[in-house]
């Protein structure tokens, strides 16, 4: 008997019966038979059939009572019955059907009917696994997909959180991995560009080959090497999965959304950079207009400080010359209100504030020009 043949399990208490059966199917299946419900259950678990012919109406167990028992039992509950039965009512077949019938075939059997159910019903059997296994991976495959998926979402997020374009280029090599590659990652900022690979530095060829492709076709598959690019980043992977056609159509699928992501982190590294550039810019323009001012208040001070001095030694030339010209005199209440005259004329002028309109002016627009500036930093 050919193991490779599908087995077929007859259930019958009348043995001409199963004689009959067995002759019908013997050169096209495997087929074994019993007499009984009971024998059934115990032989199902030895030899688990592909097809039930059950007899309904047999002593001890019924054919409906043995299939609830299989039903049951998820280890066989997916084998199609087909019940044999001398009852032609609508009803009897719908019970069948209620308690997980397959088909039904009424008394006195005709082989040809036997024939053709059987066949049928492990027609659809074999389509329902066939689909079952496409399902369930397709179902593997949607899971994948979630995975890698979350993969990506997870390098988008945390990106952000990356202030140097080492720290985005670890990110970068820390996701390739989680989709078991191994690659090498360049980023190309405007004022530097990092090479990075998972295992340490880059070879030179591997910083050539990114480099030479930066501005050439988004995916270039050479061999097992593939190599992406974008605007501001490129990637070498070094096993790519050529020999699966499903997996590498994914890989490529999420390639795009993280060199598009690195590419636009870099992008901010490099606004950054430039308006960094620019307030430095001002800050320093603003300094030297402070030193400028600085210098003035020095000359207006040592010029102010220049004017008393002057004053004082004039006023202390002519103090003096009055005084050698009362020498030996006594001086009048005249005289000495001159004398306290001369002592007061230039207080007014010593005292003087100098003129610091221009000044204040140029305290004001510095004080703006700062101001502007720090509330670009907030």
């Amino acid at each position: 008997m050919d193991d490779n043949l599908e087995h077929i399990m007859v259930v019958d208490d009348t043995p001409s019966n199963l004689l009959l059966i067995l002759r019908s199917l013997d050169t096209l299946y495997r087929v074994s038979c019993f007499e009984s419900g009971k024998a059934c259950l115990e032989a199902i678990g030895r030899d688990k059939p592909h097809l039930i012919l059950m007899d309904v109406c047999m002593p001890e167990m019924s054919g409906y009572d043995c299939c609830k028992i299989i039903k049951k039992d998820p280890q066989y509950h997916d084998i199609p019955i087909i019940f044999l039965s001398a009852h032609t009512k609508l009803n009897e077949k719908l019970r069948a059907y209620e308690i997980g019938g397959a088909d039904y075939i009424t008394k006195p059997c005709d082989v040809l009917e036997i024939i053709a159910k059987v066949d049928h019903n492990l027609e659809i059997m074999a389509e329902f696994k066939n689909r079952l296994e496409q399902s369930n991976e397709f179902s593997k495959l949607a899971m994948d997909n979630i995975g890698e998926l979350g993969t990506i979402l997870h390098f988008l997020e945390n990106s952000f959180t990356c202030e140097d374009q080492k720290s985005l280029a670890n990110l970068l090599l820390a996701s390739l991995q989680a989709f078991n590659l191994q690659a090498c990652v360049q980023l190309r900022g405007n004022e530097t560009t990092t090479n990075k690979c998972v295992t340490g530095p880059c070879l030179p060829l591997e910083v050539s080959l990114m480099t030479s492709t930066a501005k050439g076709e988004r995916i270039q598959i050479l061999g097992k090497q593939c190599i992406c690019t974008s605007k501001n980043a490129s990637i070498l992977i070094k096993d790519f999965p050529i020999d699966d056609e499903i997996l590498a159509g994914r890989i490529r699928d999420h390639l795009v959304p993280i060199l598009n992501g690195a590419s636009a982190r870099i992008d901010n590294f490099n606004h950054a950079k430039e308006s960094e550039v620019s307030l430095v810019s001002r800050i320093k323009c603003a300094l030297k207009d402070i030193d400028n001012t600085l210098s003035q208040i020095k000359d207006l001070n040592e010029g102010q400080l220049n004017s008393i001095l002057n004053t004082l030694v004039s006023q202390n030339s002519s103090i003096k010359e009055f005084i050698s010209d009362g020498q030996d005199k006594n001086w009048s209440e005249k005289q000495e209100q001159k004398l306290l005259t001369m002592a007061n004329v230039d207080q007014a002028d010593i005292l003087k504030p100098a003129d610091n309109k221009e000044l204040v002016y140029r305290y004001e627009r510095i004080s703006g020009m700062l101001g502007d500036i720090i509330s670009t930093m907030d």
